[in-house]
């Protein structure tokens, strides 16, 4: 957005980088499927709703599709950097700092039923755009990755062992998962306090020996 500063009587404007309006346009994105779902998916609402012409998307992003994969890269991106920042401000123990990601995975940053809408539209993209696909592995990468260490941590931290961590944490994100999409098509199945617990359940199973 354009800023203005006062001085000597003249006006002087904050140039916008190219990365600052794809930004905009990103944002715009993600409030167009918000409010519309799947009919955002449009180059007329989202330039509306950015208050630019639909010339400047496809001189930023050329088609739709690349837009709303840069949309989604925002919101993971963000969602992500949330859990960890909440990883990163806990007690420097390795059980404080897994207990941290479960609470705030179930906190109503995430568990928020209005997201829903915007994730199946990105699901759906999937299976016919190679960049959209390209995103959501990038961060189902990134996230499988940050569990593999928080669950190392402890392990290492408590002396057990883990026999594939790479499966344990995907095996991990598979129940965050599943119980996010179980509350949010049902929020009477369960609180997110019992997700909570069903989740600490799970890891002392992985104390135990259940991926030795």
């Amino acid at each position: 957005m354009a800023r203005k500063v006062v001085a000597k009587g003249r006006a002087r404007f904050h140039r916008e980088t190219p990365e600052d309006r794809r930004r905009q346009l990103g944002e715009a994105a993600l409030r167009c499927i918000v409010k519309h779902g799947n009919a955002g998916v449009s180059v007329r609402q989202i330039a509306a709703e950015a208050g630019v012409t639909q010339g400047l998307i496809t001189h930023h992003f050329g088609e739709i599709n690349e837009l709303v994969a840069y949309a989604f890269d925002i919101m993971s991106e963000g969602l992500l950097q949330s859990l960890l920042k909440a990883v990163a401000d806990a007690e420097p123990t390795p059980q404080k700092r897994l207990d941290a990601f479960i609470n705030v995975s179930f906190s109503p940053m995430l568990f928020d039923r209005g997201v829903l809408g915007v994730w199946v539209v990105f699901w759906g993209l999937v299976l016919h755009s190679p960049r959209m696909s390209a995103s959501q592995q990038g961060e189902y990468s990134n996230y499988v990755g940050a569990i593999e260490g928080l669950l190392g941590d402890l392990a290492a931290d408590e002396g057990f062992g883990i026999a594939d961590i790479r499966l344990s944490a995907i095996a991990f994100t598979a129940l965050l998962d599943g119980l996010w999409l179980a509350w949010c098509l049902n929020p009477a199945s369960f609180k997110p306090e019992e997700g909570m617990q069903l989740c600490r359940n799970w890891v002392e199973g992985l104390r135990r020996g259940a991926y030795a």
